[in-house]
C-alpha cells in the first residue's frame, strides 16, 4: 500500500471561536469548513481488489480530506471466478479478512461485515456509446464524476430518514477496475457504506446502518488522521504517534438530558460543554489542557442527524491555524505532544488575585 495524491494518481491498470473566560482553556465549537456534508464526509472508490482481471484496488476522496491509496492484489487472477460481484444486490452485505478482498463473500448483515451495498449500478444501461463493449475503461476522474452523481443519491435513497450527512459511515463505490473491463466486459458498480479504518482499510461492523447509531464518536485516547495536503481532519483513526489532528477525549451522549426532540442548539451546547470539560480534564489528568496549548473541539446535532438517530457528539481536542486548517499533531496530549514539530510552550499562569476577582453585576457594562 502507497498514499497518493489526487494529483499523483496513476491510472488504475497500472499501478471562527468561542472562548470563555480568561482563566479557562480555550473551548470552541466546529465550524466553518468541518460542517457535516460540505467537508466531513469521505465518500471512497474502492475497487474490489481480487474481483479484479489484473488491476490495483484504488480509493478515492469524495471531497477534498482524504489520500488516495493504492493495493495490489495478492491474486488478481485466481480471483476472477469470485461471483460475489457480480450478484450483490441492494441491502446485502460483504466481509473479507484483512487485506484479502479477492476473497468477498456475502454475510448476513447481523454478523461481521465491512460493505453495506445500497444499490448495484450497470453502467450498460448508461445512454451513448461511453459504456459499450469496445468502450475504453472511464479516466479516474470520470470515474469519480459517476461515484458522485450515482453513489450518494443511491445511498439517500437507500438509508430515507435514517441517512445521516454527519455519519461516521462513509460513502463508498466497489468497481472491478480497468482489466476486468477491457477482458471481462465488466460494467457493474456497488454503491454502499464503509465504516473506515487506519490506512484506508474497512473496520467490520454489526448490523445494518440503518439500525445503528451512526454519531461519529470514537473511543477516548483515539487519535484522528490529518491530510497533509489540505491541514484538514480525514476522520481516518491512527496510532497516536503519527501525523493527527486531533485526539478524542470522550463522547457525550445527548438523549440522557433530552430524552425527546431535537433540543435547541444553545441547550445543546451548554450541556456538551460542561460534559466535554469535565471528560477532557478527567482524561488528561494530570496535564492541563491550558498547558497543552490545544481546544476542546466539539459539535452539535443537526436535526436530519437527530432524525437518523443520531445521538451522541465526540469530545476532541486540536488546534486550528489562522487559515482555516489544523496543526500537525504528534504523540498524545498526555505528552510528549508535538504540535507543528514543536512541543507547546503553556501559557504564563494566571495570577491568583485574577482568579478570585468577582464576576460584575449582570448588565453592567462600561461607563458611557
Amino acid at each position: 500500500m502507497r498514499p497518493a495524491t489526487m494529483d499523483a494518481m496513476l491510472d488504475l491498470s497500472e499501478a471562527p471561536p468561542v472562548s470563555d473566560h480568561d482563566d479557562e482553556p480555550p473551548r470552541r465549537r466546529r465550524a466553518g469548513a468541518l460542517h457535516a456534508k460540505s467537508a466531513r464526509r469521505a465518500l471512497l472508490l474502492t475497487a474490489l481488489g481480487g474481483l479484479l482481471i489484473a488491476g490495483t484496488v484504488t480509493a478515492l476522496p469524495f471531497r477534498n480530506n482524504a489520500t488516495l491509496n493504492n493495493v495490489v492484489p495478492a491474486d488478481p487472477l485466481g480471483a476472477s471466478t469470485n461471483p460475489t460481484f457480480a450478484n450483490a444486490k441492494t441491502g446485502d452485505c460483504l466481509n473479507w479478512p484483512d487485506n484479502a478482498m479477492e476473497t468477498a463473500t456475502i454475510v448476513d448483515c447481523k454478523d461481521d461485515h465491512r460493505f453495506e451495498v445500497a444499490e448495484a449500478v450497470d453502467m450498460r444501461a448508461f445512454p451513448g456509446a461511453e459504456f459499450g463493449p469496445d468502450a475504453d475503461p472511464p479516466s479516474p476522474a470520470r470515474i469519480q464524476q459517476i461515484t458522485f452523481e450515482q453513489c450518494e443519491p443511491a445511498v439517500e435513497r437507500y438509508l430515507g430518514p435514517k441517512y445521516d450527512p454527519n455519519s461516521r459511515f462513509s460513502i463508498s463505490m466497489l468497481w472491478a477496475g480497468d482489466k476486468a473491463w477491457k477482458h471481462a466486459g465488466e460494467r457493474r458498480l456497488l454503491c454502499g457504506l464503509q465504516l473506515q479504518g487506519p490506512n484506508n482499510q474497512q473496520l467490520v461492523f454489526k448490523g445494518k446502518v440503518a439500525d445503528v447509531d451512526q454519531s461519529k464518536v470514537w473511543p477516548a485516547g483515539t487519535c484522528l488522521g490529518i491530510d497533509p495536503t489540505t491541514n484538514q481532519p480525514n476522520d481516518a483513526p491512527v496510532d497516536c504517534s503519527a501525523p493527527h489532528a486531533m485526539e478524542v477525549t470522550g463522547s457525550v451522549n445527548l438523549a440522557e438530558k433530552f430524552p425527546g426532540g431535537l433540543p435547541v442548539d444553545a441547550d445543546q451546547d451548554a450541556f456538551i460543554k460542561e460534559v466535554c470539560n469535565s471528560l477532557t480534564d478527567a482524561y488528561l489528568a494530570p496535564v492541563k489542557l491550558r498547558d497543552t496549548t490545544l481546544t476542546l473541539i466539539y459539535n452539535t446535532v443537526s436535526l436530519p442527524s437527530w432524525t437518523a438517530g443520531s445521538r451522541q457528539i465526540s469530545c476532541n481536542i486540536g488546534a486550528t491555524l489562522g487559515n482555516g486548517g489544523w496543526a500537525t499533531l504528534i504523540n498524545t496530549a498526555k505528552g510528549p505532544l508535538l504540535v507543528n514539530g514543536q512541543p507547546p510552550v503553556p501559557p504564563p499562569p494566571i495570577p491568583e488575585e485574577r482568579l478570585n476577582l468577582p464576576l460584575p453585576p449582570a448588565g453592567s457594562g462600561p461607563p458611557g
